[in-house]
């Protein structure tokens, strides 16, 4: 009779057979990772790359840098409702300036909780002293953005940076850096320029300063960068303000969202005439919509144009205005029975030289914060619900004629209205000269708003 403390027989019978299954089971998973080698060793390297994309991705492992997603769409529920206290906060360029960011944010009481929502109209980066600094808030934030010109140059000089595609040369052959008036009239450009100053060996202070603020940049950074579309379409937040579009630079009217040229939305201040039979040119990037197409009726009522980086011709923001007016006018004539004119109002920064400017369907701000001018915020919220009073900034008029009075009870009625808040910046521009702040008193309520001459 064996001891209490002993295991029962069965017990110790079928430790062996346990061990044995376990061995069994070793020889044949080697068996098959042998078979699986001999057969197509690619088939283990796939297994084993079936992870997520490490910190230390190579630029190869990231989205697509250099040909961005040119529409993309804002979740409805990022919209502002009316009575609801969510807000739709639309910011203009930062340029690296992470102190005024922090300090608009603080003025308009960003509450995310709240049900509180960023839209940034690009040129995150650049000029500024904290480029990464702005990149990282916005993440913490959830924003959302387009792509401008400066993300574009940036994220190019990034994959040439990390494939050792010209970091400042070789040892023993830097390169020359072309001394350039960068910001005479914010005439920057994108790829094709970069290409030009580093055929003929010359890197310019733009080139340089692209890639300084490149080296800054984390691979999760340059990745949240990379997949912010050329052009954002919010939706129709009210009646009032039609389909709403956020973009860096400009659109041409008559163009389709999906048929916009990429570098014209980026870089864009005006608007040439041209005959109808030299058409606008579609996009030479690949895009993914996210929307359907937008069907604007003014491709049969105004001529072709030619969009310019520079001053010549007109406005692109006026033509469009007086474009989207038409399509009311028409509308309330009843002329073209049984159609329903689309209007679309755009919101966008880039143009530093002309400042703030308010239109009817066009609202511009890039408000000069780089260089010691102000970061301006366009809030969209419920009429009803207003609960910033006190962060209110005095009522800014438009800069087309109009009843100002009538399109505030507009707005109301619709539920959804807007407002303008500023923050003073400090000069933060790489001018050599330290940062010096340059920001003057204005004096209450002294907004200025510049146009070009038509």
């Amino acid at each position: 009779m064996g001891s209490p403390d002993s295991p029962p027989p069965r017990a110790q019978r079928r430790n062996p057979q346990r061990r044995q299954l376990v061995g069994t089971s070793i020889i044949l998973t080697l068996l098959v990772f042998i078979l699986c080698y001999t057969r197509s060793p690619s088939t283990l390297q796939k297994i084993f790359t079936m992870t997520p994309i490490s910190p230390m991705a190579s630029p190869d492992s990231l989205p697509d840098l250099t040909h961005p997603h040119l529409l993309a769409s804002l979740p409805s529920t990022a919209l502002p409702k009316p009575g609801s206290p969510g807000r739709l906060i639309v910011i203009g360029d930062v340029h690296g300036q992470l102190t005024a960011l922090d300090a608009l944010l603080a003025k308009v009481k960003y509450n995310g909780a709240r049900g509180d929502r960023v839209v940034f109209t690009g040129d995150m980066v650049n000029k500024g002293p904290d480029s990464s600094g702005v990149i990282n808030r916005a993440i913490e934030i959830d924003a959302f953005g387009v792509r401008g010109n400066h993300e574009d140059r940036v994220l190019r000089a990034w994959k040439k940076l990390h494939r050792g595609g010209g970091g400042g040369g070789k040892k023993g052959g830097k390169k020359h850096v072309k001394a350039e008036d960068e910001d005479k009239d914010e005439g920057d450009s994108s790829g094709e320029e970069t290409k030009e100053e580093e055929e003929d060996g010359k890197i310019t202070k733009s080139s340089a300063r692209d890639r300084s603020t490149a080296a800054t940049l984390t691979p999760a950074q340059v990745t949240w960068l990379a997949k912010l579309p050329v052009i954002l379409r919010v939706g129709v937040v009210s009646p009032h303000y039609g389909d709403v579009i956020v973009v860096h630079a400009g659109l041409v009217p008559g163009i389709p969202l999906e048929e916009q040229d990429p570098w014209a939305v980026m870089n864009m201040r005006t608007l040439i005439s041209r005959s109808r039979s030299h058409s606008v040119s579609t996009p030479s990037i690949d895009s993914i919509p996210d929307s359907p197409t937008t069907e604007d009726t003014s491709t049969l009522k105004h001529p072709t144009f030619k969009p310019s980086k520079g001053r010549e011709g007109r406005p692109w923001s006026k033509v469009w205005n007086e474009a989207q007016k038409e399509n009311t006018k028409t509308e309330k004539e009843g002329k073209n029975k049984g159609k329903k004119e689309h209007r679309t109002t755009v919101i966008y920064g880039h143009d530093a030289k002309v400042g703030l400017s308010i239109r009817r369907y066009a609202f511009g701000l890039d408000s000069s914060c780089v260089t010691g001018g102000d970061l301006t915020a366009l809030v969209l919220e419920s009429a009803s619900g207003s609960n910033s009073a006190s962060t209110s900034d005095p009522v800014y008029k438009q800069q087309d004629s109009g009843d100002e009075a009538t399109d505030v009870d507009e707005q109301a009625k619709h539920g959804i209205t807007h407002r303008i808040v500023s923050v003073p910046c400090e000069d933060g521009s790489h001018n050599g000269k330290g940062g010096k702040k340059k920001h003057k008193d204005k004096g209450k309520g002294d907004k200025k708003h510049k146009d070009h001459k038509s």
